[in-house]
Order: C-alpha cells, then structure tokens, then sequence
C-alpha cells in the first residue's frame, strides 16, 4: 500500500523558466485550462522524500501515494509558479479512491463554473493495487483545494457488468486490477477522464479504455450535471484508433475544436509496454494525434504519414497550450518521462512548436 504520510510540499516562492524542474517534487502528466488571461496547469506529483527523508525514485513512485499539483502562468508558459497541492486520494466516500489518485482534467463550462475530473485507485487485496473509477465534481473557482464526493463516476469493479456490455474489455472480475496486468498484457485501463463540453452544451467524457488485453480504446461517455451532482447519463462505444495496433496503452486523451472548420483533434500518450516488468528500456512512448468530424468518431491519423507527433522523444502525458488550426502551429508542454536523463527525469521540458500540417519530421523548442 502507498504510505499515508507522504508529505504535500507547500508551494514553493520559485518562479520556473523552460519547464518546471521542481526541488522537491516528482511531476509527470499534465492537463490545463484557462482563466482571466492565465494558463492553470494540473499535473500528477510525487514528493521526492518521504516523511522520514527517505529519498523516493521515480521507478518506486506507484510504492506511495500521488496529488494533484496546480501551476499558473501569465506569460502563456513562459515562466510558472507552484500554487500548491489541490487534491490527494481519499476524497471518495465511497472508498473508490482509498489507494490514490491518477490523472485527470479541469474544464470550465458555459454555466461558470469549473469540472474537475480524477481517476480514483482502490486495492481491494494485495495483488490487486491498481483497480479504477472515473470521478467528477463542480466548483467555482480555480484557487482551492477540492471537495469531496459521494460516489465515482464509473468504477470498473462496481460497473464490471456494464461496461463489458458497452463494448469494452475488463480482465476477469476476480484479477481486476492486478499488478501483473490483464491476461498478460499491460494493467488495466478505465482512467484518465478528460471532460469536454460541445456547441450545444453537451458534456462529454473520454478516458483511457481497451478493446482486448492488448489493444488500447478511448472511452467516451456523456455525463449529466443537476444541481451540485455529476453522473453519467450515458456509456457510449468505445472510440477505435486506426493504427491501435502499434501500441498498448492510449492514455491521457485531451480534446481539441478547430471552430472554423468544425474538425476535432485528439490528442494521445500512447505506450507500447507489451507486460508489466517489461525493461523499460524496450518500452516506446509517444504523442499521437487524430482528427475526426464528429466527437463519436470515425477517428483518423491527423496526418497522411500516420498520427505520430515529432520532435517529442522523451516526453510523455503533453497538452497543447495553443493551436492555431490556420497555420496548422501546435505548443506543446508535456514533462519527461521517467526514461530520461537524470537531471529531466519527471521535471516538464521546454515548450516544443510542432506543425500539423507540414510533413512530421521535426519539432521547435521554445525557450524564454
């Protein structure tokens, strides 16, 4: 089990420049939004000490328990400042979060107000640490910590039955969860939720899902808000990759409109781990990018010479900070993965420029 007391570091006075390498945290994923002129920043932290100064590596990280951690820019992600944590697991009433909290997003609505959304993890025995909810709650504003809820969204255990029917893969119900993957291949995957609301007002769901133990899915759901209450008011079909194939794992999906000509883009980290205890040095991680004309799909490689993103080696879980669909000129930040050097290991990089249009071979670092 992770510990109870890992520390949450408060925010530190440091302005960051090119990236975010941070004293005292292990940062990795991101998801962002904007607000009165500023760039909010969510990503996955990790103290890298525990309460006894023990020094924590990014290898043990799933050893112990994660928050959420919240930076502001007013430069466009030029420069960053640390606001602090603004979630940890526990939040759940009912339980579905005990073990700890994964990646997310934050959406502002039409109504005002804020939906931030999280992956809950249970461990209901041992072998069996990594089990999944999807969970979302409302608020006002941007600069507090999170409230609780009373129940998750969609649990795969809870939901086991249901989600299978809606076309997805869950490993069998008495291995939910493992440690040593699904019917050897990588863990489970019903996480990641990443919430996007349409012209119409429709709010939508999407998050990391599977076909089979080795091919990856987006999950896509439509979710329903009544007062202060969030639910899922319908599980849609698993959304198809084209090239799925090529990879295992479709992680941290974020979406984007190009208004003018009514095309969506969605923006993957895909990872090709074949088993859990594969050496990380034969595991690829990568960007890939799809568009499509209809949030429900078919889903196509955003580019003829297939949907993988250049110039991003070494990075993992990016968002796009601007997309200038004319120009086809996408921003990009996105930390390195736990496969870097040393010195870059889960820090976020640089912002990377990266052309959606030209033929993919290269893409620009952009410093302050």
């Amino acid at each position: 089990m992770p510990s109870a007391t890992m520390p949450i570091p408060p925010a530190t006075g440091l302005i960051f420049q090119n990236g975010i390498s941070h004293p005292d945290l292990w940062l990795w994923d991101s998801w962002l939004v904007r607000e009165a002129g500023e760039v909010h920043l969510y990503c996955l932290a990790l103290s890298k000490a525990d309460d006894k100064s023990t020094a924590v590596w990014p290898e043990d990280r799933n050893d112990h328990g994660f928050h959420v951690r919240h930076f502001v820019s007013a430069n466009n992600g030029q420069t960053w400042t640390d606001k602090g944590g603004v979630a940890e697991a526990g939040r759940l009433a009912d339980l579905s979060d005990t073990r700890n909290i994964w990646s997310g997003s934050v959406t502002a609505l039409s109504s005002g107000r804020y939906l931030f959304a999280h992956t809950g993890i249970s461990q209901p025995s041992p072998d069996r640490p990594f089990v999944q909810s999807l969970n979302a709650n409302l608020t006002s504003g941007l600069g507090s910590k999170l409230g609780h809820q009373q129940s998750a969204l969609s649990c795969a255990s809870r939901d086991y039955e249901k989600i299978v029917a809606a076309g997805y893969y869950l490993g069998p119900e008495e291995t939910l969860g493992s440690a040593d993957g699904e019917d050897s291949g990588p863990i489970l995957a019903w996480r990641d939720p990443y919430v996007f609301e349409d012209a119409d007002g429709i709010i939508h769901m999407f998050h990391s899902a599977k076909l089979s133990p080795k091919i990856p899915a987006i999950g896509h759901a439509k979710l329903k808000v009544q007062g202060d209450n969030v639910s899922i008011d319908k599980l849609l079909p698993p959304l198809e990759l084209p090239d799925a194939d090529e990879y295992t794992q479709a992680e941290v999906p974020k979406i984007y409109h190009d208004a003018k000509r009514d095309l969506y883009y969605m923006l993957i980290s895909a990872c090709d781990r074949l088993y859990e205890g594969q050496p990380d040095k034969d595991v690829k991680k990568q960007h890939r990018l799809y568009k499509a004309t209809s949030l429900c799909g078919p889903w196509v490689t955003y580019h003829k010479a297939g949907s993988l993103l250049p110039g991003l080696d070494g990075l993992f879980g990016g968002s796009v900070l601007d997309a200038n669909f004319d120009t086809g000129d996408f921003t990009i930040v996105a930390p390195y993965t736990e496969m870097a050097a040393k010195h870059q290991q889960l820090s976020f990089a640089p912002l990377r420029r990266v052309n959606i249009y030209e033929e993919p071979f290269e893409a620009a670092i952009i410093s302050a």
